[in-house]
């Protein structure tokens, strides 16, 4: 049974990413696929990036399912990592877990996500791209190691930034750079040689690329949807074992 007080959170940041203002529904979805656009052309149009011939014959596709999952992870983690700050009046006041801030900004990102993932993928499908619904129901391993790797990322960063003040400032530069060594924008084929194996040692790579292979090559569950989600345990219990041991001291500095 999930907790009243996790409840209520889940509720509140959905009304602060909705009902913040007029337009905020709109730019909430406007965000990502200004970023898709812009890739689009950029790799798709300018530098003319094959995609692999297992995932069909269309770049926007392609990259949506990359992409989505990324921009999930990074907006979790990052929202997540000034959440505590951000709630200071409640948490001092009350209460309420704390462990339960950064939470609820997580399972709401990529809830909210992959929902929107999941409509954009039928929208592909009814344009008659190369995309299998079935992907939606097979990739849900995948996300959710997603899912417990941004919880355990969050715990760590949203502890810490109470504590050391720029660190929710370093997350946006390091994961526009870590989306560029996970093949998002283009496929591994395309990589140099040299450069290669560097890619492949990234296990975000390897993320993405089953997510590929379930919304564009139709395949089903597999042995390597085990790892991803003991891989993603053992993040969030790593995550939460430093939240635990840094929350006694997060009310004095908050």
């Amino acid at each position: 049974m999930i907790d009243p007080l996790f409840r209520a959170l889940v509720d509140r940041e959905i009304k602060n990413r909705f009902l913040g203002g007029a337009l905020s529904p709109i730019w909430w979805l406007a965000q990502p696929l200004l970023t898709l656009g812009v890739y689009a052309i950029v790799f798709g149009l300018f530098m003319r990036a094959p995609v692999p011939p297992s995932y069909g014959d269309s770049f926007v596709a392609f990259l949506a399912v990359g992409l989505w999952p990324w921009i999930a992870f990074a907006e979790a983690v990052t929202r997540s990592a000034s959440s505590l700050i951000a709630q200071a009046a409640l948490i001092t006041r009350t209460a309420l877990p704390r462990i339960y801030v950064p939470l609820s900004v997580v399972v709401v990102s990529l809830a909210l996500n992959w929902l929107a993932l999941t409509v954009i993928v039928v929208g592909f499908k009814v344009l008659g791209m190369q995309v299998y619904l079935s992907g939606i129901v097979f990739s849900l391993p995948a996300w959710i190691a997603l899912l417990l790797i941004a919880i355990g990322l969050a715990w760590m960063v949203s502890a810490a930034q109470v504590l050391v003040r720029d660190i929710d400032g370093m997350l946006a530069p390091v994961f526009m750079l870590l989306s560029f060594i996970c093949g998002i924008q283009y496929g591994i084929d395309s990589i140099p040689a040299q450069w290669r194996d560097v890619i492949l040692t990234n296990p975000f790579t390897h993320l993405i690329a089953r997510m590929r292979d379930t919304y564009l090559a139709g395949a089903g569950f597999v042995w390597l949807d085990a790892a991803f989600l003991l891989g993603g345990a053992i993040i969030a219990a790593a995550g939460y074992g430093f939240f635990k041991r840094v929350a006694p001291h997060v009310d004095d500095y908050l």
